[in-house]
């Protein structure tokens, strides 16, 4: 009996992955991000593991990377007068002073003397 050796092709690895345009990617991620979708879903229907998506809503949908930089908002600030510290109980007595905040529509204006516990229950409202 003879024997024959013959070596096997295995297929190569390279190549394999998919690639997936930023196009593609973005409509995915826009897809996941309307309200009661389902990642795992939409990853299904796109033939994609859920994972890949949840990464690539990181990377396009969070808008925490938007082209490769990073983005960041500013946010106004605006110093009107400066403000001398003073201790504890004067501050409460005092009736100078302004405390001006704008959140979104809302805009909240503090003069003179101010409850701490009516302050915080305001900005609890305000502030998300």
């Amino acid at each position: 009996m003879d024997t024959i050796i013959q070596p096997v092709a295995r297929p190569s690895k390279r190549g394999s992955y998919r690639r997936h345009s930023d196009e593609f990617k973005r409509a995915v991620v826009a897809q996941s991000l309307l309200p009661d979708a389902s990642v795992s879903r939409i990853a299904r229907q796109h033939n994609l593991n859920a994972n890949q998506v949840f990464a690539w809503r990181k990377l396009f949908g969070e808008g925490q990377q938007e082209s490769g930089n990073n983005v960041c908002t500013l946010l106004p600030v605006t110093v009107v007068a400066p403000v001398i510290a003073q201790p504890l109980a004067q501050q409460a007595s005092a009736s100078g002073g302004v405390i001006e905040l704008t959140v979104g529509t809302a805009r909240l204006r503090l003069e003179g003397a101010v409850d701490t516990a009516v302050l915080h229950l305001v900005l609890q409202r305000l502030l998300p």
